[in-house]
């Protein structure tokens, strides 16, 4: 679990510190502030600077629209990971992400060159050039961006042309932290599928159908099962029914509502982020504010009994209500931060106490 969060040149941050981080944590803050920036830094952490992480990420925001026509112009997609949006000279201005002055355990994603010569055997191997020496004598030099945690390299992508899809290292420490992603628009239906066979027939099917009982309580039963509308089109494709006391037949779950299929993708996730990371983003999309404090006094049981380090945040002021309802009698095990954007470091983390943020509610303050 992280005890804190540095994020150093990455996107809007250009340097941010979280001091202390709980169980559950909530982030709140205006538009452009800085939010999924956060997000897909933790994820990008937990991947360990997995090639397929952020050529994902990249995607997601339309960032691998332009390709080179010439030298002349030419912006590449990785560059918006950057502060500025720029890649930066080699071997400065590194992406920081990790624990604060934890350098161990920091993930240093940097710009590198390296020359490409052979080994004894006649095998292509990749020697690191310091940057001070590079010119133009130097031939088969490959720029290269590369991740390492602590002394070790995880994952290296030579940037012309970008190898998303083929890593040349594997990562120091297997495949990082076991995390899952909540975004707005849910998860998809061949993850969720996927989320779902892990836990089924488990103790934690038990778990998610009771959380489901929040705001339905004659819920008894969920599965998935195949969409016979596309089978033939998509027959990976399975959809999520619940049985409901009372009614003979089986109920598609979105036919419940968006809560429900909400608070069903974000549970599916916790469950499955067992000994890791749950990242939510906009928490409480389709939910009611009268059900918020129970499913936060649920996520906070379920994330302490698993072992699971939930980052969320919000819009809603119901859903911080919510939150801090919980939180008076948990207060060890959440905590919750404001953010601001800042001129210089690009984002500025305020955080608040329970009763601050208890204070700031009852007079109106605006917290969000």
């Amino acid at each position: 679990m992280l005890s804190s969060l540095l994020i150093c040149n990455y996107r809007v941050f250009n340097e941010i510190k979280v001091n202390q981080l709980k169980q559950v944590n909530l982030f709140v803050g205006n538009n452009n502030t800085g939010k999924s920036c956060l997000l897909e830094a933790l994820q990008i952490y937990a991947s360990n600077g997995a090639p397929q992480t952020l050529n994902h990420i990249i995607s997601s925001r339309n960032e691998n629209w332009k390709i080179k026509v010439d030298d002349n112009d030419f912006h590449h997609s990785l560059a918006y990971l950057f502060n500025g949006y720029i890649l930066p000279e080699v071997g400065k201005n590194s992406i920081v992400i990790g624990p604060v002055n934890d350098y161990a355990r920091q993930l240093i994603i940097s710009l590198k060159a390296f020359q490409i010569s052979e080994d004894e055997d006649g095998r292509k191997i990749r020697i690191a050039i310091d940057p001070k020496k590079i010119n133009d004598d130097i031939i088969d030099v490959q720029i290269a961006l590369e991740s390492m945690m602590g002394k070790k390299r995880c994952h290296y992508i030579p940037l012309d042309p970008p190898q998303f899809g083929n890593p040349s290292y594997k990562s120091a420490n297997g495949s990082g932290i076991n995390y899952q992603i909540v975004k707005t628009q849910l998860i998809s239906d061949e993850k969720l599928s996927e989320l779902w066979d892990n836990i089924n027939l488990t103790d934690l099917e038990t778990e998610i159908i009771s959380c489901l009982k929040i705001i339905d309580i004659n819920i008894s039963g969920v599965a998935l099962v195949s969409d016979m509308s596309i089978r033939l089109e998509n027959p990976n494709k399975r959809i999520p029914i619940v049985r409901i006391k009372g009614i003979k037949e089986r109920v598609p779950l979105k036919t419940m509502g968006d809560g429900l299929t909400r608070l069903f993708h974000i549970i599916l996730a916790l469950v499955n982020a067992k000994n890791g990371l749950l990242l939510i983003d906009e928490f409480e999309n389709g939910l009611h504010w009268t059900v918020l404090p129970k499913i936060w006094n649920a996520i906070i049981k379920l994330s302490k009994r698993l072992n699971v380090q939930v980052i969320a945040t919000t819009h809603s002021r119901d859903c911080i209500k919510g939150f801090n309802e919980i939180w008076q009698s948990n207060e060890n095990d959440a905590s919750f931060y404001r953010l601001e954007n800042d001129p210089v470091n690009g984002g500025k983390i305020i955080a608040y106490t329970n009763e601050i943020l208890s204070d700031a509610i009852d007079s109106e303050v605006e917290v969000r």
